[in-house]
Order: structure tokens, then sequence, then C-alpha cells
């Protein structure tokens, strides 16, 4: 009996050590491209917005720069990514959701991104929208 509680107290003990390989966490999207492109673009918009995207909106990673910054939306006459100016560019009211809008909020259907990811698109912007 005293051979078993001791097998047992020795498979509980614990280490004061800490793992050496602690759980990953998910980074939070920062005002970059790069960030923007790998934590919203990719995995919340390039199922719909890929090749053969709507409006030719194609938001895969060598595309997204050249089709938003600059560019007209073909839904109004703002462009989808002024540098420097969130309020003139259609892709934060359309992340907003704003009533201005044609078509639906996106992303379509949602669920509708987090305050934090539009503040992290509405920095990139305002900072002049950088190829970062």
């Amino acid at each position: 009996m005293l051979a078993v509680g001791g097998l047992i107290l020795a498979a509980c003990g614990g280490s004061s050590e800490s793992p050496t390989s602690p759980s990953p966490t998910p980074s939070p999207v920062t005002a970059t491209l790069s960030s923007i492109q790998n934590e919203i673009f990719t995995p919340r918009c390039a199922s719909c917005h890929g090749a053969t995207a709507p409006g030719g909106l194609d938001l895969r990673a060598a595309n997204a720069f050249a089709n938003l910054v600059n560019s007209p939306s073909t839904q109004t006459t703002l462009m989808r990514v002024a540098p420097g100016d969130p309020e003139a560019s259609y892709l934060v009211h359309k992340l907003d959701g704003r009533s201005s809008i044609v078509g639906s909020r996106m992303p379509q259907g949602g669920p509708f991104l987090s305050t934090t990811e539009i503040n992290a698109v509405r920095a990139w912007v305002t900072a002049g929208a950088p190829n970062n």
C-alpha cells in the first residue's frame, strides 16, 4: 500500500519550472498592411474577394494593396482606400456597415470585425495606407 501511495504522490508532484513551450496566443491585429492581410483579409475576406471577386476587388495578399489604395470604388464615388482619410475610404464604410453603403456590411453575413480590428484598418488608412 505504501508503495502505491508513493507512486501516486510521485506522479502528482509538480515542477516549479515553467513549461518550455507555452501555448501560442493569437497576436492582435496591428495597423500595418501585413497584419491586416494576415489577420483580416486572408482569413475573412479573400474566400469571396479572390480571383473572381465581385467588383474586381481581389483581396488576396498579392493583389490587395493595388486593388485598394487609390483605387476607385465601383459602388460609389469614394476611393476604396484614400490614404490618410478613413472617412473618404469606402473600405472603412463597408466594415462599419454605414447606412450610405451599397449592398451589405462586410464581411457579408458576419461575423463582422471587432471594434479593435476596424480601428486597426482605420489607423492604417490614417497613417497613409503604406504597403507595409
